[in-house]
């Protein structure tokens, strides 16, 4: 099972180096441990419609700017621009993680066949990376799931257990969008290749739901913009201009995501104020203004993964801060306990009542994480 630092410095480094990267810090100290079994049933689905993009109006277009923090910094760090524009999400009536579900780490029934399909791929077309085969099984039967119109994890499929928390195998969703991207880019018919660069957008779309695991959520949007990429390449070969300007619009959301996101991380990091002779024996040099902004992300954030993140910098707080400190983090998660948001409360009570273990605050002085050190 993997340890708890191993989720709690995810997110940091996630802001810093690449989606795969972070992926397999997270996922790597898992492999020793070989879940599922390869003989488990597929799970039944029914056909779903995916409706036509909406129509582009030129007149609604408009150039959402990031970089105007006197109203960007209050809005939700999520697509200004309507998805739906270039990849509706589908009709279908499932929950999407239910299927994804079955191939999560250690314990996942099929995650051996997860396994088994990571070891498929092979080098993709430009700069893609590598890549499921065009026919492979497991990418078809993927498919239909990339068409329904909800994907819920939490609490629907897995329970939030704060550090702890079990989250889908997101390598093989990632591998899938890469896997699609590339086979609309090899695909002589346009439009199946756009109908392939549509399903990794909505399965991005959907990963991007929960809004709860923050790793989750910079995956998803790997896949939307990977997916949109394709679309813009596609439709300015085609001469469709309304469709490269609405998809050239949504590439230029993906880039402001990740850097907000990575500062909204570095605002609620408590891990460089951690010293001390060895894990075991750490103290916080926390300043007041810094748990400031951590109750502010805590309280009022619009995105819920950063309220859920903010909560476990709190939880360090509120057992190893200043008396005063710990006071403040206490009350602050037992008001979030009331919350009318199941997963607010779940996330609230694990922050408030559960010590943090030495293995969660190896950070401070693990040459692996601080390789400059």
């Amino acid at each position: 099972m993997m340890t708890s630092q191993d989720r709690s410095s995810l997110g940091k480094l996630a802001a810093v180096v690449s989606i795969t990267a972070a992926l397999a810090v997270l996922l790597g100290v898992r492999l020793h441990r070989r879940g599922g079994t390869a003989e488990a049933h597929p799970l039944a689905i029914g056909g779903a419609v995916v409706p036509d993009p909406a129509p582009i109006r030129m007149a609604a277009l408009t150039f959402p700017c990031w970089a105007c923090s006197q109203f960007s910094l209050s809005w939700p760090i999520q697509f200004r621009t309507d998805l739906d524009l270039i990849a509706p999400l589908g009709t279908g009536t499932e929950n999407a993680a239910r299927w994804f579900a079955d191939f999560a780490k250690p314990n996942g029934r099929r995650s051996r066949e997860g396994d088994a399909a990571m070891d498929r791929r092979v080098e993709g077309p430009n700069d893609v990376g590598k890549v499921l085969p065009p026919e492979d099984p497991l990418l078809r039967e993927a498919e239909p799931w990339c068409d329904q119109a909800t994907m819920r994890f939490y609490p629907d499929v897995f329970a939030t257990r704060g550090t702890d928390t079990q989250i889908p195998n997101l390598l093989l969703a990632l591998a899938f969008a890469r896997s699609w991207v590339a086979r609309g880019e090899a695909s002589p018919d346009p439009e199946r290749a756009m109908e392939d660069f549509r399903r990794a957008i909505r399965l991005g779309r959907l990963l991007r739901q929960d809004d709860t695991i923050l790793i989750s959520d910079l995956v998803g949007l790997a896949a939307i913009r990977i997916g949109t990429e394709g679309i813009y390449d596609l439709a300015r070969r085609r001469g469709d201009m309304k469709l490269a300007l609405a998809a050239s619009l949504v590439l230029g959301e993906a880039a402001p995501q990740r850097f907000r996101t990575a500062e909204q991380v570095t605002r609620i990091d408590v891990m460089p104020y951690l010293s001390g002779p060895d894990p075991s024996h750490v103290t916080l040099a926390l300043p007041d203004k810094k748990l400031d902004e951590i109750v502010t992300v805590a309280t009022k954030d619009p995105d819920r993964r950063f309220r859920f993140e903010s909560m476990m910098s709190l939880n360090i707080v509120r057992f190893l801060g200043k008396p005063a400190q710990r006071e403040k983090a206490a009350e602050t998660l037992a008001s979030l306990a009331k919350s009318d948001d199941p997963i607010i409360v779940s996330q609230a009570e694990w922050a408030g009542d559960t010590p943090p273990s030495p293995d969660r605050l190896e950070a401070p002085f693990s040459d692996k994480l601080h390789p400059m050190r």
